[in-house]
């Protein structure tokens, strides 16, 4: 019986004969009658009990005890039916699921996006993505512009949404939305009255930022915006994540320039103000591989396209955010 197990380990891994002339056994076993289970497979019986003994033959011991009356599973065929029709469930699953993969009807998508997608951009989009391709799976990760860069070569990641255009060769970026910023303020700040804001007016000495070391992208964009007024932008304060960027503000530890999408979130208390500045606004990119050939991809992209490249730069107002 050894014999017959280490065979079934080692023969049947990939090889397509083997598993059919499984399928052809279980045919056999579930009829125990060959010329029922030649119909039953469309096949005339002669090849079948062909593929039957060369089957025996490679395994060493019988599986059907014949005589001219009946046929019978061997103790060796009662062993096998329970291992074959393990397999042949587990090949067909893993055929289904390779097609899946294969037409873009299932799969794993691995998606990095940086921290200010979090709150409008992937709810929207996973929404979206889900109602048409139920069986695909994410792994979302939240990571930083400069960071996608590597994954994204290193075969780490699939699709990056971020901050930063990539412009080598190997890398595609495509802008698919333009988010104006917003200035938010706790409830003690004497700008709750206020319908916008100046970039001149923004008391920079009161500003909480980005990590600049995760977001230098980020960073740099809101200093030239600041350097235009004549003022700096050097917060004092920095975070690594907008919930604790906005939950400092609401409680009255400084205020915060954000990207609108961020608005979504609404710690108790903080008010976003429009900076009527223009262009007071930052870019998000969908970067990927060239010649990306996973069909998820090219699904994710169009559905961010769909939802966000016709996006207005405001966008509609919110209950309860001032726009």
């Amino acid at each position: 019986m050894s014999h017959l197990l280490v065979w079934f380990g080692y023969q049947f891994a990939g090889d397509v004969l083997n598993l059919q002339r499984l399928r052809y056994f279980l045919a056999v076993a579930d009829e125990l009658h060959f010329g029922r289970a030649a119909d039953r497979l469309h096949m005339a019986q002669p090849p079948l009990s062909q593929q039957i003994r060369l089957l025996e033959r490679e395994i060493g011991v019988r599986l059907f005890d014949r005589t001219t009356r009946r046929v019978s599973l061997t103790a060796a065929g009662e062993v096998l039916r329970v291992e074959a029709e393990r397999v042949i469930v587990a090949a067909d699953s893993a055929d289904r699921v390779m097609e899946e993969f294969r037409s873009g009807e299932g799969g794993l998508l691995r998606l990095a996006f940086v921290d200010s997608a979090s709150f409008e951009v992937m709810p929207t989009y996973l929404r979206a993505f889900r109602q048409r391709w139920p069986k695909v799976k994410h792994d979302l990760q939240i990571m930083s512009s400069r960071n996608q860069v590597d994954a994204l070569r290193a075969g780490d990641i699939d699709l990056g949404i971020s901050r930063t255009a990539q412009l080598d060769d190997d890398l595609l970026s495509t802008k698919f939305l333009e988010e104006p910023l917003f200035l938010v303020v706790g409830p003690d700040s004497d700008l709750v009255d206020a319908k916008e804001i100046s970039v001149a007016d923004i008391d920079a000495g009161s500003l909480i930022g980005f990590d600049r070391r995760l977001s230098p992208t980020l960073h740099s964009e809101l200093q030239e915006l600041f350097a235009a007024v004549g003022s700096a932008y050097d917060p004092e304060i920095e975070a690594t994540e907008y919930t604790t960027i906005l939950g400092l503000v609401s409680s009255g530890e400084g205020i915060a320039v954000v990207p609108n999408g961020v608005r979504t979130f609404r710690p108790e208390g903080a008010l976003y103000l429009p900076i009527s500045d223009p262009p007071a606004s930052m870019a998000m990119y969908v970067n990927h591989r060239a010649n990306e050939p996973l069909k998820v991809v090219a699904q994710a992209k169009a559905v961010i396209a769909e939802l966000f490249s016709a996006a207005s730069a405001d966008g509609p107002p919110r209950d309860g955010i001032r726009a």
